[in-house]
């Protein structure tokens, strides 16, 4: 055998070697691919659902405010009446209460000018 021939059959040796290592790496890089296409559709998937649920929380989430916002409006409402009575409670009692304390007093000095009266004269007849 000649040394062409010699390295005809390395260049063919390497060749197929170089072949042989091109289609396991193209048979690997295809798997991969087949991986990450399969990976990428369920996260596309998984991604979908946590969305919706994510919407549905916020729905749930608005509504809840609605309904708090609402209790505020009626705690807001039932303070203003509270608030509302009690100034017209003190307005219709305070009035006749100064009248009757004004009566009350008057008519404690009355009696008690009268039961100074009664006594003085009671000790300047005796």
């Amino acid at each position: 055998m000649t040394i062409a021939e010699f390295a005809a059959v390395v260049v063919a040796i390497a060749v197929v070697v170089a072949s042989v290592f091109l289609v396991t790496a193209v048979n690997n890089l295809n798997n991969s691919l087949a991986k990450l296409e399969d990976t990428a559709q369920q996260l596309r998937t998984e991604g979908l659902a946590a969305f919706r649920e994510l919407r549905q929380l916020i729905a749930d989430a608005d509504a809840e405010l609605d309904k708090v916002d609402l209790v505020l409006d009626r705690a807001d409402q039932a303070t203003t009446a509270i608030s509302e009575t009690s100034r017209r409670t003190h307005e219709a009692v305070q009035d006749p209460m100064i009248r009757t304390l004004a009566v009350a007093s008057g008519t404690s000095k009355v009696a008690r000018t009268w039961l100074f009266g009664r006594r003085r004269r009671k000790s300047l007849t005796a």
